[in-house]
């Protein structure tokens, strides 16, 4: 069950290259994705939590990385200065995240470092970043991107 309360049929696809998104190599992807077997009705949380869990077995810094690792739609805002991104209050609160916490965005083989401040203005399932920074990782508006937090 995704966030918004659709229920979507469990895909062992889209959850392999969630895993290899955060580092995995192919076969440690396909072993953790093969373990995961969700009821119906699980939730997006529930099931990040069992992919951690797995994850674990195979390779502590793994888990953690998937764990802190989110696929959100860029969009560009005006007068946001680089190295800095805005995510929902709603979103940093989800994941246990304050303003202030450094984060990196990766976007194909590129990657910008950046600082994370809160804004009413960005919804759950995006971040607000500067056109340069878009620019630096070759993404255009509204591609999704994946933002990994750090401690």
């Amino acid at each position: 069950m995704k966030r918004s309360g659709k229920l979507e049929e469990f895909d062992g696809r889209k959850l392999e290259e969630s895993v290899r998104k955060a580092g995995a190599s192919d076969e440690t992807a396909r072993r953790v994705a093969e373990r995961i077997n969700p009821p119906e009705g699980t939730t997006t949380g529930e099931l990040r939590r069992m992919v951690s869990h797995e994850l674990r077995r195979e390779n502590a810094a793994l888990s953690g990385a998937y764990a802190t690792t989110r696929n959100l739609r860029a969009r560009s805002t005006p007068d946001l200065k680089a190295g800095v991104v805005l995510l929902s209050e709603d979103l940093l609160r989800m994941h246990g995240l304050t303003p202030g916490q450094p984060a990196y965005v990766v976007h194909m083989d590129k990657r910008t470092d950046v600082q994370v401040k809160s804004a009413d203005s960005a919804k759950p399932a995006e971040v607000l970043m500067s056109r340069s920074d878009l620019e630096r990782l070759g993404a255009a508006d509204g591609t999704r991107v994946n933002v990994r937090f750090r401690g």
